[in-house]
């Protein structure tokens, strides 16, 4: 990590940190903590303000996202609720307590109409946020929902699980579109990469593994050298990514070819 590059100073919390959620329309980051407490902070190089804070949920806030437009930030909970607030204000805009059976692990916003929620033991549900009540509910993973991601030019909804596979699902429909061979190995993160054409997903080995889309039955391509786990992928470009491993390294890597470039940031611990 270039120490020389201006960027805005850390936010330090007295309480673990459990997700973090950038705004697509504002420099603006979400943090989510143990406690259920969530933040909002404005950042910038001559320094961060915080916005927002307030303790939406009684037990850990593990997952939050902003919408398309950035105004509404949604939050989920082990509580076994989600909700959405107004990011300007802090305001509750809308509560599902008791939205799964299990405690839930992600939330994730699809479209303006759709977001979608994963829990504990592998349910996945589709809410349609105009009638706020669930449109679909998925059964296919036994295992806890690790990550998700939408691919709106398909209308797919990509999903992994500690179970080993991946599931997609068309979020217009009430089965799914597919769902992958078990990978042996827990899949822990999901990325849409090379223009629609690959799927990259992160694995407890620390191997990336690669789908050629709507080939979903079997990975194509591996990459190994993460030293851990590989608990969370973002896509920068089409043909690379930044991936947060449970060594605390966030690596910055080349696919096709396949390329360590270098080393982001240390958390020194997951």
């Amino acid at each position: 990590m270039d120490d020389s590059v201006a960027r805005p100073k850390a936010l330090k919390f007295k309480e673990p940190v459990v997700d973090v959620a950038f705004s697509p329309a504002a420099n603006l980051v979400a943090s989510s903590l143990i406690t259920g407490h969530v933040f909002v902070h404005r950042y910038a190089v001559e320094g961060n303000q915080r916005q927002t804070r307030g303790r939406p949920h009684k037990k850990s806030c593990r997952s939050l996202c902003f919408s398309g437009d950035g105004s509404l930030l949604y939050t989920a909970s082990k509580d076994r609720s989600w909700q959405a607030m107004d990011v300007e204000t802090g305001a509750e805009k809308m509560r599902v307590a008791g939205a799964h059976e299990k405690p839930l692990n992600i939330v994730k916003y699809v479209n303006e109409q759709i977001i979608a929620t994963g829990d504990e033991a592998g349910c996945v549900k589709l809410w349609d946020v105009r009638k706020n009540k669930p449109a679909f509910s998925y059964s296919e993973h036994v295992d806890y929902i690790s990550d998700m991601v939408s691919h709106e030019p398909k209308r797919h909804l990509l999903v992994t699980s500690g179970d080993g596979c991946l599931s997609v699902y068309d979020v217009r429909k009430a089965k799914p579109f597919q769902v992958s061979a078990n990978q042996d190995d827990e899949l822990l993160s999901v990325a849409v990469i090379r223009n629609g054409t690959k799927v990259v997903v992160g694995e407890t080995d620390g191997v990336m593994g690669i789908f050629n889309y709507g080939q979903f039955g079997d990975i194509t391509d591996r990459f190994p050298g993460h030293p851990q786990s590989i608990d969370s992928i973002c896509k920068l470009t089409e043909d690379m990514c930044v991936t947060g491993s449970s060594d605390g390294l966030l690596r910055i890597v080349q696919l096709f070819p396949h390329k360590l470039i270098g080393v982001a940031g240390d958390h020194q611990a997951l």
